[in-house]
């Protein structure tokens, strides 16, 4: 969450800043993604195979983070483009597969607790990401640190995935201790 919050903030003014867009364009620029985005999301939603949630979840972040930083490394239109659409991809995947991963971890009976506990640290991710997004623009003087900020966020992300369980592990887990 903290990797793609500050985006819809800054992203006009990086559209103006870096690539040299007119608001309008900008907008219909990032519309263009966000269908993207809705696009892997009504794709991924089609998946039955549990096996392949994590590995796909895994493949969401690289996508996302390796967008946002190909984006950062980049001024051109095409090429920042292209890393965005990597991006849009990885949003997509992370979108669909990632609750489901977590809903899979959660102990038999303690749904509400836990649920409660995702959405909190999407709210305190989402209130930490915009300040922070704004500290890196302010201390690099320019709005490509965003992607960069973002970037470093989202690929963290894989650390505590490589950990989790897959939702077929954890289903099997929670059968044998019933």
């Amino acid at each position: 969450m903290i990797g793609y919050a500050p985006l819809p903030v800054f992203f006009l003014l990086y559209a103006r800043s870096v690539l040299g867009l007119r608001p309008g364009t900008a907008s219909m620029w990032l519309a263009v993604f966000a269908i993207a985005a809705g696009l892997v999301m009504w794709g991924t939603s089609l998946l039955r195979n549990h096996r392949a949630h994590k590995p796909l979840l895994s493949l969401g972040v690289a996508c996302m983070g390796g967008g946002f930083l190909a984006a950062a490394l980049t001024t051109d239109l095409v090429g920042v483009s292209l890393a965005c659409a990597f991006a849009a991809v990885g949003f997509g995947l992370i979108s669909t597969l990632g609750f489901s991963l977590f809903a899979s971890l959660i102990p038999h009976g303690e749904a509400g607790g836990y649920t409660a506990l995702y959405y909190s640290l999407r709210a305190v991710a989402s209130a930490l990401a915009v300040p922070i997004a704004g500290l890196a623009v302010a201390v690099s003087d320019t709005y490509r640190s965003i992607f960069l900020v973002g970037a470093g966020a989202t690929l963290a992300a894989l650390i505590p995935l490589a950990f989790a369980m897959s939702p077929s592990a954890a289903a099997e887990s929670t059968r044998l201790l019933k």
